[in-house]
């Protein structure tokens, strides 16, 4: 005979108790890491969902200008390639 509990018997421990266990230790690992990335990725500055093309890069060209690493005509020709 197989014993209780739909044939597993006590070769399997606990039965299906185990799996659910299991199981929700894999959901709960997965959620972790799901947040733990997202989390990271708006550390960075990086929010996608509100930044404006070009933007940043055209506050890069006025901080160059401004440093005197880019000349008037070429933060001109920035500008014109970024709007």
């Amino acid at each position: 005979m197989m014993g209780p509990g739909w044939g597993m018997g006590w070769e399997m421990g606990m039965g299906g108790g185990v799996w659910v266990i299991v199981g929700l230790l894999v959901i709960v690992g997965v959620a972790v890491y799901y947040f733990t990335k997202n989390k990271n990725n708006s550390y960075n500055g990086s929010n996608n969902s509100q930044q404006v093309p070009g933007k940043d890069a055209l506050e890069i060209a006025k901080n160059r200008l401004a440093k005197g690493e880019i000349t008037t005509e070429e933060f001109e020709e920035i500008k014109k390639a970024l709007l």
